[in-house]
């Protein structure tokens, strides 16, 4: 009798929190790690109009990554093909397209060092703030390409089939930068230019790690003869990773509209302490992510079976675990979020730390409905249900993450803006579950596969 494979297993509700505990927890720590990075440094040492410089520029940052996932796509594509024996054309296609993101991030990096001054006008950067700004990226802009190439070589570890060599990359990465920020910005002093350097090392250690990984004869997934020719692979691979795209750019216009927004009614210290905040909320998002990282292979294999009864029984679950995280986010935010305040600024800094009070105050209690809405849109991707997913993906993180940052400090004072986060849950639980409502017959009656299946 053939062993039931383990994203098959019939889960009891305690079995799965057990079964997700390993990814909640490594991204939630990932994710401190990259919160307690450049951001912490920057602020502790540089000071508040270092660290609101470069919120400033982290539209930039999106944008750049926000490449990558387009071309990422190609991992589905490849994929699909060392599934279909096609191994060495699996190989050539992750060549070129390794070959496509760093040509592609020539072009972004001298386009983006030429009309460096005029970006960082255009994202918002204030007299006091474009120093900071520009020493940053000046030296951020030349190694794009390498940026793109160690976020390609990321994306394929899982698909090599070692997913542990992406988390040792990703845990090294993390320490060179935690390191070397330590060495030039706390040690050195040298500013925005020793962060720039940190990252820059950090890179380096990324595509050190891939050129060897995927240079090994050993390695099923490694380079081959590229074939840039081949634009029919690349416009699919690109079509595969639009989604992936328009998250990540969709965070970088909402990172513009709060820059603007903070600046025009506030100023520097006000975004900082706004950065801050948001940091902290991004490691507990963490959390969420690797649980329906963990959960959507369940649901697609529930689906794959045909098995109403476990696909059924994995909503009640899911819905019960949100509930469990989304409580102890909260309290961990409140209980912990204090101890992160308290490593940004320093007790001196008596005005910063009344705003970052009253922050922490609002934000913690948006988690109790944020869990309820990535798990709908997560789970409706596992289910096949993209054109709902995207609807609601489009929703809250393009139309109402932005609106609600306009609109609330237009109307009621530049502290509401604290609310946009919350507001923005509370109306997406709203539509999330009227779409449930409105597809619910399909998954009541076990029509639940895709259109072009049934």
């Amino acid at each position: 009798m053939e062993k039931t494979k383990t994203i098959g297993k019939d889960y009891s509700t305690s079995e799965l929190i057990r079964f997700a505990a390993p990814s909640v927890t490594n991204e939630i720590v990932i994710s401190l790690l990259y919160t307690l990075d450049d951001g912490l440094f920057i602020s502790r040492y540089i000071g508040h109009d270092a660290l609101a410089a470069f919120s400033i520029g982290s539209p930039l940052f999106m944008l750049n990554f926000a490449i990558v996932s387009l071309l990422g796509g190609a991992t589905v594509l490849v994929s699909r093909k060392f599934g279909e024996k096609k191994e060495e054309e699996a190989r050539r296609n992750f060549t070129t397209i390794v070959v496509a993101a760093l040509l592609v991030g020539l072009v972004l990096s001298v386009v983006e060092r030429v009309f460096l001054k005029q970006i960082l006008l255009l994202l918002g950067a204030t007299e006091t703030l474009y120093p900071y700004a520009f020493s940053f990226n000046s030296i951020g802009t030349l190694y794009i390409p390498l940026t793109l190439v160690s976020g390609i070589f990321s994306r394929f570890y899982v698909t090599a089939g070692k997913p542990q060599v992406g988390l040792l990359n990703t845990i090294l990465n993390v320490g060179t930068n935690v390191f070397f920020d330590w060495y030039f910005v706390a040690y050195r002093q040298v500013g925005m230019v020793g962060a720039a350097y940190a990252n820059l090392i950090a890179v380096l250690v990324q595509i050190t790690i891939g050129l060897i990984f995927y240079s090994s004869r050993s390695s099923e997934l490694r380079f081959a003869q590229p074939d840039l020719h081949d634009t029919t692979m690349i416009r699919e691979a690109m079509h595969l990773g639009v989604p992936a795209f328009m998250t990540n750019a969709s965070v970088g216009l909402g990172s513009l509209v709060q820059n603007y927004t903070i600046l025009y009614w506030g100023n520097e210290e006000y975004l900082a302490a706004y950065t801050i905040v948001n940091n902290i909320a991004f490691t507990f998002m963490g959390g969420f992510f690797g649980l329906f990282g963990t959960t959507g292979p369940l649901v697609s294999y529930a689906v794959g079976e045909k098995n109403l009864a476990k696909l059924q029984k994995l909503f009640g679950q899911i819905f019960t675990v949100t509930t469990f995280l989304s409580v102890l986010t909260v309290g961990l935010f409140l209980t912990g979020g204090q101890l992160l305040v308290r490593l940004f600024v320093k007790s001196s800094e008596q005005s910063m730390i009344a705003t970052l009070n009253y922050g922490m105050k609002i934000m913690p209690y948006s988690f109790l409905l944020f869990g309820y809405n990535i798990a709908a849109r997560n789970t409706l991707t596992n289910l096949q249900e993209t054109r709902s997913s995207g609807f609601l993906t489009i929703m809250q993180e393009i139309v109402f993450n932005n609106l609600t940052l306009v609109l609330l400090p237009l109307y009621f004072g530049l502290d509401s803006i604290w609310f946009s986060f919350l507001l923005t849950n509370v109306i997406m639980l709203v539509i999330t579950a009227l779409v449930i409502w409105k597809i619910r017959p399909r998954y009541l009656s076990g029509q639940y596969l895709p259109a072009s299946e049934e």
